[in-house]
Protein backbone atom coordinates (compact mmCIF):
# COMPACT_ATOMS: atom_id res chain seq x y z
CA UNK A 1 0.00 0.00 0.00
CA UNK A 2 2.55 2.54 0.37
CA UNK A 3 4.50 1.53 -2.55
CA UNK A 4 0.95 2.20 -4.04
CA UNK A 5 1.16 5.76 -2.22
CA UNK A 6 4.40 6.64 -3.27
CA UNK A 7 4.06 5.84 -7.10
CA UNK A 8 0.86 7.93 -7.01
CA UNK A 9 3.03 11.11 -5.79
CA UNK A 10 5.63 10.43 -8.06
CA UNK A 11 3.36 10.61 -11.03
CA UNK A 12 1.06 13.46 -10.06
CA UNK A 13 4.40 15.91 -10.30
CA UNK A 14 5.34 16.94 -13.13
CA UNK A 15 8.00 16.13 -15.13
CA UNK A 16 9.25 20.13 -15.21
CA UNK A 17 10.85 19.30 -11.30
CA UNK A 18 12.54 16.82 -12.51
CA UNK A 19 14.19 18.09 -15.76
CA UNK A 20 16.51 20.87 -14.43
CA UNK A 21 18.70 20.87 -17.35
CA UNK A 22 21.28 19.55 -15.38
CA UNK A 23 22.07 22.40 -13.38
CA UNK A 24 21.20 21.26 -10.33
CA UNK A 25 23.61 18.27 -11.15
CA UNK A 26 26.26 20.35 -11.22
CA UNK A 27 26.61 22.38 -15.28
CA UNK A 28 27.25 25.80 -16.06
CA UNK A 29 24.54 28.38 -15.21
CA UNK A 30 25.09 32.07 -16.25
CA UNK A 31 22.58 34.64 -15.29
CA UNK A 32 22.09 38.20 -16.18
CA UNK A 33 19.41 40.17 -13.91
CA UNK A 34 18.23 43.59 -14.71
CA UNK A 35 16.37 45.72 -11.85
CA UNK A 36 17.02 48.35 -9.52
CA UNK A 37 19.14 48.99 -6.33
CA UNK A 38 19.07 51.09 -3.56
CA UNK A 39 22.10 52.46 -1.50
CA UNK A 40 22.72 54.64 2.07
CA UNK A 41 22.87 58.07 1.27
CA UNK A 42 23.88 60.89 3.49
CA UNK A 43 22.68 64.04 2.44
CA UNK A 44 23.55 67.96 4.48
CA UNK A 45 19.95 69.94 4.62
CA UNK A 46 19.30 73.45 5.70
CA UNK A 47 16.96 73.66 8.92
CA UNK A 48 15.43 76.63 10.18
CA UNK A 49 14.94 77.10 14.19
CA UNK A 50 13.70 80.11 15.65
CA UNK A 51 16.34 82.55 17.69
CA UNK A 52 14.69 83.75 20.44
CA UNK A 53 17.41 86.13 21.13
CA UNK A 54 17.37 87.66 18.12
CA UNK A 55 13.29 86.90 16.87
CA UNK A 56 14.00 85.59 13.89
CA UNK A 57 15.01 82.34 11.94
CA UNK A 58 18.41 81.17 11.91
CA UNK A 59 19.78 78.38 9.34
CA UNK A 60 21.08 75.36 10.45
CA UNK A 61 22.41 72.48 8.70
CA UNK A 62 21.72 68.53 9.31
CA UNK A 63 23.12 65.15 8.09
CA UNK A 64 20.47 62.95 7.31
CA UNK A 65 20.99 59.24 5.94
CA UNK A 66 18.16 58.17 3.27
CA UNK A 67 18.12 55.73 0.25
CA UNK A 68 19.32 56.42 -3.34
CA UNK A 69 17.77 54.53 -5.68
CA UNK A 70 19.25 53.40 -9.60
CA UNK A 71 18.85 51.20 -12.12
CA UNK A 72 21.41 48.19 -11.85
CA UNK A 73 22.67 45.22 -13.77
CA UNK A 74 23.63 41.83 -11.69
CA UNK A 75 25.59 39.05 -12.88
CA UNK A 76 25.53 35.86 -11.85
CA UNK A 77 27.92 32.72 -12.42
CA UNK A 78 27.28 29.47 -11.00
CA UNK A 79 29.82 26.49 -11.51
CA UNK A 80 28.60 23.02 -9.81
CA UNK A 81 28.16 23.82 -6.21
CA UNK A 82 30.78 27.42 -6.68
CA UNK A 83 29.07 30.86 -7.44
CA UNK A 84 30.57 34.65 -8.14
CA UNK A 85 28.50 37.33 -8.31
CA UNK A 86 29.56 40.40 -10.24
CA UNK A 87 28.18 43.92 -8.92
CA UNK A 88 27.84 47.23 -10.60
CA UNK A 89 30.12 50.38 -8.56
CA UNK A 90 26.86 51.14 -7.04
CA UNK A 91 26.34 48.37 -5.11
CA UNK A 92 29.65 48.66 -3.68
CA UNK A 93 30.27 50.41 -0.40
CA UNK A 94 33.59 52.87 -0.26
CA UNK A 95 35.32 49.94 2.25
CA UNK A 96 34.90 46.68 0.80
CA UNK A 97 37.34 43.33 0.58
CA UNK A 98 39.45 42.52 -2.60
CA UNK A 99 37.53 41.17 -5.84
CA UNK A 100 38.59 39.30 -8.51
CA UNK A 101 37.93 42.22 -11.32
CA UNK A 102 34.08 43.27 -9.54
CA UNK A 103 33.56 39.62 -8.96
CA UNK A 104 32.76 37.77 -5.71
CA UNK A 105 32.79 34.35 -4.03
CA UNK A 106 28.93 32.92 -3.37
CA UNK A 107 29.20 31.29 -0.38
CA UNK A 108 27.08 29.14 1.18
CA UNK A 109 25.26 28.35 -2.58
CA UNK A 110 22.03 26.46 -2.45
CA UNK A 111 20.82 25.59 -6.04
CA UNK A 112 17.64 24.11 -6.12
CA UNK A 113 15.24 23.06 -8.19
CA UNK A 114 13.06 25.75 -7.18
CA UNK A 115 15.16 28.65 -5.86
CA UNK A 116 19.49 29.64 -5.73
CA UNK A 117 20.07 31.00 -1.83
CA UNK A 118 23.54 32.44 -1.14
CA UNK A 119 25.66 35.00 0.61
CA UNK A 120 28.71 37.01 -0.78
CA UNK A 121 31.32 39.27 1.70
CA UNK A 122 31.60 42.85 0.91
CA UNK A 123 33.22 44.05 4.38
CA UNK A 124 33.47 42.58 7.87
CA UNK A 125 29.71 44.34 8.49
CA UNK A 126 28.01 43.45 4.65
CA UNK A 127 27.17 39.66 4.08
CA UNK A 128 24.54 40.06 1.63
CA UNK A 129 21.89 37.66 0.80
CA UNK A 130 21.09 36.24 -2.13
CA UNK A 131 17.59 35.04 -3.37
CA UNK A 132 16.65 33.83 -6.85
CA UNK A 133 13.60 32.06 -7.58
CA UNK A 134 13.56 29.68 -10.63
CA UNK A 135 10.31 30.02 -11.40
CA UNK A 136 9.41 33.03 -11.93
CA UNK A 137 13.10 34.91 -12.24
CA UNK A 138 12.87 36.88 -10.11
CA UNK A 139 16.01 38.07 -7.27
CA UNK A 140 16.40 39.69 -4.70
CA UNK A 141 19.64 41.14 -2.84
CA UNK A 142 19.61 42.09 0.83
CA UNK A 143 21.81 44.00 3.14
CA UNK A 144 23.10 47.65 3.42
CA UNK A 145 22.91 48.22 -0.41
CA UNK A 146 19.64 45.91 -2.20
CA UNK A 147 18.40 44.75 -5.48
CA UNK A 148 15.17 43.83 -6.98
CA UNK A 149 14.96 42.19 -10.34
CA UNK A 150 14.36 39.70 -12.61
CA UNK A 151 16.92 37.08 -14.44
CA UNK A 152 17.31 35.64 -17.81
CA UNK A 153 19.63 33.16 -18.49
CA UNK A 154 22.61 33.91 -20.46
CA UNK A 155 24.05 31.89 -23.44
CA UNK A 156 26.73 33.27 -24.20
CA UNK A 157 26.01 35.54 -27.02
CA UNK A 158 25.00 32.02 -28.88
CA UNK A 159 21.28 32.73 -29.66
CA UNK A 160 19.25 36.03 -30.39
CA UNK A 161 16.56 37.38 -28.25
CA UNK A 162 14.59 38.22 -31.37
Amino acid sequence: MFLTALALLVAAQSPEEYDDRGYYGGIDLHLVCYGEGARPQAQTVPTLHWNRRHKEFDTDYATVMSRKEFDAMVQIDIHGDSGHIYLPKKLVPPIHTASDNGWWEITELQVGPREIRGRYRLNGLNKPKIRIDRMTGHASIEGQSGFSGTCTEDHGGTSRRF
